[in-house]
Parts: structure tokens; sequence; C-alpha cells
């Protein structure tokens, strides 16, 4: 019974690996083209890791023979993708091809492993049928790439607490490296128990599947909270249909004057997650009026009005030589924005230029 739940539970994580990885691919966002191909090319790899424990879960490795050592080397790359990931997620500046080395070892483990990879089915088989317990070679390969994977995870670690904790992505991005953690814990939890080759109340492919089904299903909760450079962006909010009877003059002026006193000192805009109604409370107005105003007298919906404030402070932080060390993102942020998309097209909209392409303007012209 137990099997036949873990079963089920591989083939749902498969699937949802699988729709995120096609769902990355998105070509209308070539600004996160890097950080989603790393990212999809990461579900692709759980998928297969989760596949390959599927069969042993269902004992149908003989039945299959070409499965053997399929994905040893795979989890070499597992560190790798998920820091340059982040990498590309949290910072401005391009990977660059020196990236690249980061894939050596499952370059070279790949290489190593080819010959075994080539054989037939039947000498496959051959060689699982003698199998009789770990050899010291998968031995020493499961010790490496556990090291070379908290290795990566301390790094992403650190790279993800390095970014102010000041908006809902970078909050977000931090939990899932606490999940990412604990599945990675679990995985080595596996590895000990195939290592002992005793009997547990659970197989070894349900544990070690278990926590990338952990890894796969939270990513996929967190992207459909926010938007960590993959989903679509969101339609605009229809435009109200207005009940009560227009603000007067007297009343639009005076809202409008302590709707701009507002934004220009206490600055809300700031807040990520800012709503009309939070806006509403702080300018003492009802959310209808509010919306009323904004929509007839700023130029655009509650949106625009939030997001032109936020590009024009973020063009004031990229002219001030004193923040020149901080990255884009890092001042993007503190202005408002809460993903790396979301800014880079913003910003394009309404000055024509990318933030880099800004900032180096305001070098030269300096």
């Amino acid at each position: 019974m137990v099997n036949a739940i873990f079963s089920w539970l591989f083939l749902a994580a498969i699937a949802q690996a699988i729709l995120l990885s096609v769902a990355l691919l998105n070509p209308r966002q070539p600004e996160m083209r890097t950080a989603n191909r790393l990212l999809s090319a990461l579900l692709l790899i759980f998928s297969a890791i989760l596949g390959h424990a599927w069969l042993g879960l269902n004992h149908l490795y003989r039945d299959y023979p070409h499965s053997a050592l399929a994905i040893v080397t795979l989890g070499l790359a597992v560190g790798p993708l998920l820091y340059l990931y982040l990498r590309a997620m949290l910072s401005d500046q391009a990977l660059g091809r020196r990236a690249w080395l980061h894939f050596l070892p499952f370059g070279l483990a790949t290489l190593a492993m080819t010959p075994f990879y080539l054989q037939s089915a039947a000498a496959k088989l051959a060689w699982m049928r003698a199998w009789h317990g770990w050899p010291w070679y998968l031995a020493l390969a499961a010790v490496a790439k556990l090291v070379i994977l908290f290795f990566y995870l301390r790094a992403s670690y650190r790279l993800v607490q390095r970014v102010p904790a000041d908006s809902a992505l970078v909050l977000d991005l931090r939990r899932l490296m606490r999940i990412w953690l604990f599945s990675a814990a679990v995985s080595v939890l596996a590895v000990a128990m195939a290592a002992t080759d005793a009997d547990w109340p659970l197989p070894v492919e349900a544990v070690d599947g278990g926590a990338l089904m952990l890894f796969v299903f939270a990513t996929a909760y967190t992207a459909m909270r926010l938007p960590l450079g993959y989903r679509p962006p969101a339609l605009p909010p229809p435009k109200p249909r207005y009940a009560d009877k227009p603000l007067s003059t007297s009343d639009r002026d005076a809202f409008l004057a302590r709707l701009i006193t507002c934004m220009e000192q206490e600055q809300p805009y700031r807040n990520g997650e800012l709503k009309l109604e939070d806006l509403a409370t702080q300018v003492a107005m009802t959310p209808h009026e509010l919306s009323q105003l904004i929509n007839q007298h700023c130029g655009g919906n509650f949106a625009d009005f939030l997001n032109r404030y936020r590009v024009e402070a973020l063009k004031s932080a990229l002219h001030d030589p004193q923040q020149s060390s901080a990255s884009i993102l890092d001042l993007a942020l503190n202005a408002g924005f809460n993903s790396k998309s979301a800014m880079n097209r913003t910003f394009k909209k309404h000055t024509g230029v990318t933030p880099g392409e800004f900032r180096e303007q305001a070098k030269s012209a300096a």
C-alpha cells in the first residue's frame, strides 16, 4: 500500500517537474532566459532521478537494464545548477563562460561512465544480477556527490542571505532555500540507508524520491505565489465601474494634494506588496475614491501610478555615486519592484533602456 502511494506521488511529481520546466522556457521573458533555463534543467534532472526511483520502487530495474547507473552522475549537476540559478536571479551581472567550469565534475564523471553506458542491455543485466552491495567506486562517488552538493548549498544559502529581505520575492526565496536544504538532508539519509543495506520501514527509493518531491512541489508552490521569473505577467485589473457620482472639484484637488504629499514624503510605493486598500488607508480615503482619483486624474491605473514612482526612485539610485557599488536588483527591490523581470520590463517601458544601460549612460555623463 505504501509503495503504491509513493508510486503515484512520484508520477505526479515527475509530471509537475516536466510541466514547470516547459513553462520556464517562456520566450516572452528574454530578460530571465538564463535563470529560467537553469531552473528548467534542474527540474528535468529531478524528473529523471524520480523516474529512476519509481523504477526501483516498482522493482522494474531488471525489466529496463539500461536504467543501470543511468542517473549516477546527474547529482553532480544539481548543486551548480541551483547556485547559478540563484546568481542569475539575484544579480544583474551576466554569468559568463566561466560558469561552465562548475559542471566540470559532472562532465568528467559522465565521460568516465560512457563505456558502461554504451554496453548492451544483456551486459548491464548481468551486472545487475551480480550486484552484492555497493562497490567501492559507487560509495566513493556518493560521498563526492554529497560533498559537492553541500558546498554549493552553502554557497547558495550565503548568496540568498546577502540580499536584503525587504521584498516578498527574497523572503520566499529564503524560505524555498530552507526547504531545499531539508530536502538535501533527506537525500543524505537515503544514501546512508542504501549504504548500510539493512531492512528499513520505508524503501530507500521512497525516501530519496520523497526528498526530490519536496523540492519539486515547494518550487511549484512558490512559483504560484510570486513571480520568480518564469510566471507570465499578470493581466492588468479591470477598470472599476463607478456606481457613485464623480468626485467634486474641491474633493478631487484636496485628495490629489494629499496623495501626492504621501507618495513624495512617506514613499509607500517602496513596499512591493502595497495594495490599493493599504494606500487608501494611509491617505484617509476609501478604496473607491482613491481608484477613481488615480484612474481619472493620474494618467493610468493603480499599478501604473506606483510604477512611475518606482522607476523614478530607481533612476535616482542609479544616478547616485554613493550607491554605485550596489547591484541593480538591490536598488530595484528598495524602490518597490518585487522581481527582476518586473523591474526590467517596467523600467524599459518608461525609459526605453534597461536599468543596466541607464546606469552606464549615467556613468558616461558624469
